[in-house]
């Protein structure tokens, strides 16, 4: 996928103070856990692992066959910690008896193929090679784990087991295979491999997909003696990191000192002013985070500028009563329909006329397949009516409001 692209006329967060609201939103080989649709982000490219070798010894009983059957449901079970234990034992206990460095070798041994993607990957586990991440030659692999696992004491009994999903980073020390646990996956990932804080060692980063698969969520794991540790998760309770729908990931050394930022853009979710999560209608953003020690924090958030983005402000301002950053987003005479236009006079019409805009209300902006691009129309849904507001804009780049037409439907 290209890089995201942003429109030059961009506002930051601190522009919008005015409007009321505060926006919240050694190297080290970062795995990054995205949890989103099917959407991919740039990563590092990593050699491949060389074609053509021969295949080593292989046990007699795969894994795969060993364990409970797989049968794919809608929802991933939550595994126990003495399932979960159970589950890392048996998969360090398979690849431990590979004597090969071959990848093809582990594969056999778990029962399942190398390096399988896409649909043909899903529901079965999968094994994916990520390159040679310490340089002794060897690639480290991602396994993503399905096994079947009965459900907890006391809940519902089932006919079938569920799927328990756990991924796992394999890597070679020269003798033996290690098998670290990452974490349990209920969503979709992808992993790509970064350089991102400058260090001796290396991160993976696995990106979960969340929100229905529009949202990813970064999970950084540092890679070190063969073995990989959890770095930071954007997913924790402590952390500072805000998603945004139609999200992507990407990290950059902006300033040149050698650690990334993180780059995180997509479609902003303003909470006042609802916008579909499949529809044309919205605006963007995109928040630079820096890395702090132990987390990314966020920095300036940026928003691209377009008539959506003045309906926000303009609903925002007023939600908070705030008339004079209200009027600013509006064309004084046009708005008002006089030669004469003043914030006194501004604020008598909104409160004569959209008293809605004052109380505590959620617009939503309709947005059909039907609708011209040009159509920026918002409703209300306010004690069993419905309010239909025709908005019209400047044609300048600020684009400011001209005027405001409301119709009751019924």
């Amino acid at each position: 996928m290209a890089p995201y692209l942003f429109p030059p006329r961009m506002v930051t967060s601190e522009e919008l103070t005015a409007a009321g609201r505060s926006v919240s939103a050694s190297c080290r080989l970062a795995l990054t856990l995205c949890v989103t649709g099917v959407l991919t982000f740039p990563c590092l490219s990593l050699a491949a692992w060389a074609a053509g070798q021969d295949t080593a010894a292989q046990p007699e009983t795969p894994l795969e066959t060993q364990l409970p059957p797989e049968e794919a449901v809608e929802e991933p079970a939550q595994l126990s910690a003495k399932q979960r234990n159970e589950i890392v034992a048996q998969v360090r206990a398979a690849v431990q008896r590979v004597d090969s460095p071959q990848p093809r070798a582990v594969a056999a041994a778990l029962g399942i193929d190398l390096d399988v993607k896409g649909e043909e990957a899903a529901p079965r586990s999968s094994l994916e090679q990520l390159g040679d991440l310490d340089g002794d030659g060897v690639p480290e692999m991602a396994l993503r784990w399905m096994s079947g696992v009965q459900p907890t004491p006391g809940s519902e009994p089932i006919a079938r087991p569920l799927s328990a999903w756990t991924l796992f980073l394999l890597a070679w020390d020269g003798a033996d295979w290690h098998a670290t646990f990452l974490m349990d996956l209920a969503d979709p990932i992808t992993l790509q491999v970064e350089t991102l804080l400058g260090r001796k060692f290396r991160e993976v980063v696995a990106l979960v997909q969340v929100s229905g698969g529009t949202a990813p969520y970064p999970v950084i794991f540092e890679f070190r003696d063969h073995m990989a540790s959890m770095l930071w998760d954007s997913r924790a309770d402590e952390s500072r990191y805000q998603a945004f729908p139609r999200g992507q990931v990407e990290f950059r050394d902006l300033n040149g000192d050698g650690v990334c930022e993180m780059l995180v853009s997509g479609r902003a979710d303003p909470g006042l002013l609802l916008f579909s999560k499949t529809g044309k209608r919205g605006f963007e953003a995109r928040a630079v985070y820096t890395w702090h020690g132990k987390a990314y924090a966020p920095g300036k958030t940026e928003f691209s500028v377009n008539e959506d983005f003045t309906l926000y402000r303009f609903i925002a301002a007023l939600h908070l009563h705030d008339f004079r950053s209200a009027y600013t987003l509006v064309e004084p005479r046009g708005f008002l329909n006089t030669r004469e236009p003043s914030l006194e006079l501004f604020r008598k019409q909104v409160e004569a006329t959209w008293p809605e805009f004052l109380a505590d209300n959620i617009f939503e902006a309709a947005d059909s397949a039907e609708s011209a691009a040009d159509d920026y129309t918002f409703t209300l849904q306010q004690e069993g009516k419905l309010y239909v507001y025709q908005p019209a804009f400047s044609s300048d780049p600020e684009h400011l409001l001209t005027g405001l037409v409301r119709r009751e439907e019924k």
